[in-house]
């Protein structure tokens, strides 16, 4: 049977969050190709737990399993979370009975490949799918072990929000310290036995610093420093069970960075797009939580699609990486919308920013690796660059006929003056048949309502539009030719008039 023992689970939920272990199921599948008959998964077995409990101390405390069911299908991108506890539902097992449920399939093409994941069922979340690959047999279970370490994702309680620094409390944190101290300890008081060269006093052996030990791996439930972890919101009912719906919410586009981790809280700083990603305030029935990210990929498709139809790629916007040297610009999309986002050594989260013509139209941190392939839905500019395009020509129009009506006018006053009425009154004609600024603000405002009447237009697409409008609109009230075409007009009937 796959259940801890009763007594455990009871101790296990009574601990404090900081020194309580993660309660992990390990099930293996090796694929038929891999001929590992019973003795060897028994042996297998047994140095992973041995080996497990040497490196990691009471971090974890793991059951280790022939898998019960098939693994590929969820080693898949699409596996469902709700599928899957179904699945150990089906096999007498509650989610919740566990902290983590780790899948390892072994395959053999040549070499020996392994596959890695975890399920972390606190926030119902699947890891990435991890790979690595051995030539002998006799290393599995060194290499099941050092990957299983290194993707560990590590999970943490969200104590305070103050954005957009946040505090987190780290699980098993008392015990991932008391092993780091052990650690180092146990290098302090390495030796070197190799055979001596020359006289050697054994009573002053000499001393192995920290650059020449073997590394010992990470610590699973780490984190460092410029790593990132993700914001997940879990909503229990009165009993502290889950919701069945929408219990869990991942928050999208939100990740904190981890700045400092003194072994008893982590400080970090949320990066967003949204400016409210979380609550500030505890809810006795909601857990704040944040799970660790573990890249699977050397970099991260981001593709840019229109935010009202979701099937038009948005090409030619540029992408932009706020760092600490300031804005670093990555690319612009290609013809299907896509930016390749590749990683950046300082920190694992990047700050994206898309603008398009000057304008900032989105901000979306990214985990580079963390997801083979993004699709950021952000407003189509397309209509406010119709609109800049138009306004612009239109201005251009605007400051024509401006300059031609104040050249006529000059002309008609200097032939009033000299007494060249009839000059005057021809040139008066022609100022008065001509375009006039009248007409073309009742063109801007026509063109206004044609740009705007789209009902799936953003919001914000909207209201630049308006305020390229409203700024052209601001340019005709600075005209005077029509006061200064009816004063001439007064004058040139005075003059004959007077000639008469």
């Amino acid at each position: 049977m796959l259940l801890l023992c009763p007594v455990f689970a009871m101790a296990a939920e009574q601990l404090p969050w900081e020194i309580a272990p993660y309660r992990t199921v390990v099930w293996v599948d090796a694929d038929r190709s891999c001929h590992l008959d019973d003795a060897f998964f028994a042996s297998f077995t047994k140095s992973l737990k041995d080996r497990r409990y040497a490196t990691s101390g009471a971090i974890l405390v793991t059951d280790i399993h022939q898998a019960p069911i098939p693994l590929a299908r969820w080693f898949a991108k699409d596996a469902a979370s709700a599928s899957f506890v179904a699945r150990l539902e089906s096999l007498d097992l509650q989610a919740d009975e566990y902290d983590r449920v780790q899948l390892i399939s072994i395959e053999r093409d040549g070499g020996w490949t392994i596959t890695f994941r975890e399920f972390d069922t606190l926030t119902r979340s699947w890891g990435s799918a991890h790979r690595t690959s051995v030539h002998q047999r006799s290393l599995l279970a060194t290499a099941v072990l050092k990957l299983s370490y290194e993707k560990f994702a590590a999970i943490a309680k969200i104590t305070d929000v103050d954005k957009p620094d946040v505090a987190l409390s780290l699980k098993a944190t008392t015990l991932v310290e008391e092993e780091n101290l052990i650690r180092q300890q146990r290098k302090g008081e390495a030796f070197a036995f190799a055979p001596p060269t020359e006289e050697v006093d054994w009573k002053k052996l000499p001393a192995i610093g920290p650059l020449d030990m073997p590394s010992p791996g990470l610590l699973p439930g780490s984190v460092g420093v410029g790593e990132a972890m993700q914001p997940i919101l879990r909503r229990n009912d009165r009993q502290g069970n889950l919701v069945p719906e929408n219990g869990i919410t991942v928050m999208p586009w939100t990740y904190v960075r981890c700045d400092s981790n003194d072994g008893l809280q982590i400080k970090g700083t949320m990066i967003s797009g949204y400016n409210q990603p979380l609550p500030g305030r505890r809810n006795v029935r909601t857990q704040r939580l944040a799970l660790g990210v573990r890249p699977a990929y050397d970099t991260t498709e981001l593709k840019l699609v229109d935010k009202s139809t979701e099937a038009t790629p948005l090409s030619g916007y540029e992408i932009y990486s706020k760092d600490p040297d300031g804005a670093t610009l990555i690319g612009a999309s290609d013809a299907s919308g896509d930016v390749q986002i590749t990683k950046d050594p300082h920190s694992a989260v990047r700050a994206l920013y898309v603008r398009s013509g000057g304008n900032l139209l989105a901000r979306l941190p990214v985990v580079p690796g963390h997801d083979q392939a993004l699709t950021a839905r952000i407003p189509n500019d397309s209509p406010r660059l119709l609109a800049e395009g138009f306004v612009e020509g239109w201005r251009d129009q605007l400051v024509d006929t401006m300059a031609r009506r104040q050249i006529l006018a000059q002309r008609i006053q200097r032939k009033i003056e000299l007494g060249e009425l009839d000059e005057a009154e021809k040139w008066l004609a022609e100022l008065r048949s001509g375009r006039t600024v009248n007409e073309l603000a009742f063109e801007l405002r026509s063109a206004k309502g044609q740009f705007l009447k789209d009902n799936q237009l953003d919001p914000t697409i909207k209201r630049r539009i308006d305020d390229l409008f409203e700024k052209g609109q601001m340019l005709v009230t600075q005209d005077k030719s029509l006061l200064i075409e009816g004063n001439l007009a007064k004058q040139l009937k005075e003059a004959q008039n007077a000639q008469r």
